[in-house]
């Protein structure tokens, strides 16, 4: 069974037997799990700011027309979708973070596993 994670490249480099070690070994299951519930999330919460903000606009469109301050042209709707985009910048960081610490640690203890 090819698991989704692993990438053509990397299986057209491993020999069947570490390829069919990699699968069967519950490091990689755990791993690649554990993977998906984290981007799961993250993607979760991306899309929930994202369609709170849709539906602000559309059931509330005079509170984000309203200036950021009395006196100000800066609209409360143009604050928020540069806070939306900061946010999603961030949580992209916070995968990233995740997975150069975490998930490569795991990736690198799986292959000095199997490759014994």
């Amino acid at each position: 069974m090819r698991n989704a994670w692993v990438p053509r490249k990397a299986i057209k480099n491993m020999s069947d037997e570490i390829y069919e070690r990699v699968l069967s070994n519950p490091k990689f299951a755990e791993m690649t799990a554990s993977r998906a519930r984290f981007s799961w999330r993250l993607a979760l919460i991306v899309l929930a700011v994202y369609y709170a903000f849709v539906f602000a606009s559309a059931l509330a469109p005079e509170l984000l027309a309203r200036p950021l301050a009395e006196g100000m042209t800066f609209p409360v709707g143009l604050a928020a979708g540069i806070v939306i985009t900061v946010f999603c910048s961030l949580m992209t960081g916070v995968y990233v973070l995740r997975a150069n610490g975490r998930y490569d640690a795991m990736n690198r203890d799986l292959l000095e596993e199997v490759g014994r």
